[in-house]
């Protein structure tokens, strides 16, 4: 996952988000918390049992329930929809993935709850096998874990299946706006990059403006990395490696690398895929081409890695983008 284009410890305002959690957590009676793509929690723990606190508390039985917050996770993101499984302490949660385009940034946790019996119905799986190896050392200590497991709300399977679409939806909603915010951002830094007025539609002009033939190259003529940004315009099929530029600008790869973010306020790979993706939008506006043509021409080596990267700058594949751009 290092290099992502996206990260959920930045995408999203996690102090605003602890407070939707708190709010979830209240109206669904569930415990809430959210993790990473690795299963580390990005957030408190809204709503946590008093079980459950004794469980994460021990450093023990804590890390299986990394572990099983991490398994989930991406059991989750297979199945493309939120996974309902059994804790290695045999109590019920849920996994919701969060998904930016095909990158897993991590899930959103919540459960802490017992099925009532005879609701189970196969239905759920444990995810490990193992139950947890807690032991209190004091009887008094043990009967007191056993009581606050007893306590543990109850919660029929088809509610549970509910609470996973509301998460479901709300999640994909605020990581939806928070993407499109940044993209946002990133257009608003382009037009000042570029000396647009800054009064224009921003996300109008930042589509129009990269992939009109009239587009300036957005560096003075003597900038050193002009000569870069210019031959990257007239060769729009090749994949250019950093290295390859450097060498053209007679700069070395590092001192090249500086220049570039500087100038630019990004670095050289991620300007790259930005230009081959206005050029991407550009011929699926104006051309009958197919998505593999296209791939082809702009010199990716295969169409699922453009796809990947068109979604990751767009939010949507291509044939998507494509659709809306006909038929809206």
């Amino acid at each position: 996952m290092a290099g992502s284009e996206y990260d959920l410890r930045t995408l999203l305002d996690v102090a605003r988000w602890e407070s939707v959690q708190d709010q979830l957590a209240s109206l669904t009676r569930t415990a809430i918390i959210t993790i990473d793509y690795k299963g580390i929690p990005i957030s408190k723990h809204s709503g946590r049992t008093a079980f459950c606190t004794i469980i994460r508390e021990n450093p023990v039985t804590c890390k299986r329930c990394y572990r099983c917050d991490a398994l989930a996770g991406l059991e989750a993101v297979r199945r493309n929809e939120p996974f309902i499984y059994l804790c290695h302490c045999g109590i019920v949660d849920v996994a919701v993935p969060v998904v930016v385009g095909d990158q897993y940034l991590g899930a959103v946790m919540f459960g802490q709850v017992r099925l009532p019996d005879g609701d189970r119905d196969g239905q759920v799986s444990r995810l490990v096998n193992e139950i947890s190896s807690f032991r209190a050392e004091e009887e008094d200590a043990r009967a007191e874990l056993l009581e606050k497991y007893r306590q543990l709300p109850e919660m029929e399977y088809s509610r549970i299946v509910e609470i996973a679409s509301l998460i479901h939806s709300v999640t994909r909603y605020i990581v939806g706006r928070a993407v499109q915010s940044r993209s946002d951002r990133m257009a608003y830094e382009w037009v000042l990059r570029s000396g647009l007025p800054p009064s224009l539609d921003l996300r109008r002009e930042s589509e129009r403006a990269p992939e009109s033939a009239e587009w300036a190259i957005p560096v003075p003529e003597d900038s050193p990395i002009y000569p870069a940004l210019t031959y990257m315009e007239g060769h729009r099929g090749e994949m250019l490696r950093m290295g390859q530029m450097a060498e053209l600008c007679h700069l070395s790869g590092s001192y090249f690398s500086k220049l570039f973010l500087r100038e630019l306020g990004e670095n050289y790979t991620v300007y790259m895929k930005r230009r081959k993706v206005a050029w991407a939008k550009e011929l699926l506006r104006k051309t009958d081409k197919s998505i593999s043509e296209i791939s082809s021409e702009l010199g990716f080596m295969d169409s699922s890695y453009f796809i990947k990267v068109f979604r990751a700058f767009e939010g949507i594949t291509p044939l998507a983008y494509r659709q809306e751009k006909y038929y809206t």
